[in-house]
């Protein structure tokens, strides 16, 4: 892995821990919901908000630091360029998606019971 990837790794696993951290521990109290996770389904009331940026915060802290132990595997593999390029456009389209769509789909089963 070239140096130049390396810091790419390293800069999108930093944006998933502080992302993380400032929807778990920063989000604004409801009714207030100027910041947090925002979709329709989570501001619907206190709970749901509540689970919802419960659930992104930790699904991105997560993802940070399976970033971060990705870079470093690879880095000690001395994995080829594509390789590593390859496997980082999967992990941040697949970390994206998953912060993304795993609180809205809980809020949704949450919804329909």
């Amino acid at each position: 892995m070239k140096l130049g990837l390396l810091i790419v790794y390293a800069v999108l696993g930093l944006i998933f821990l502080i992302t993380g951290w400032g929807v778990l521990k920063k989000h604004s109290a409801y009714p207030s919901t100027q910041a947090g996770y925002h979709v329709k389904d989570a501001m619907e009331n206190q709970k749901a908000w509540e689970l919802a940026n419960q659930a992104a915060g930790k699904l991105s802290l997560v993802c940070g630091v399976f970033v971060w132990l990705l870079m470093a595997v690879l880095w000690l593999a001395k994995a080829s360029f594509a390789l590593c390029l390859g496997i980082f456009f999967v992990v941040a389209v697949a970390s994206v998606c998953l912060v993304i769509f795993v609180p809205l789909g809980l809020l949704r089963k949450k919804g329909k019971r």
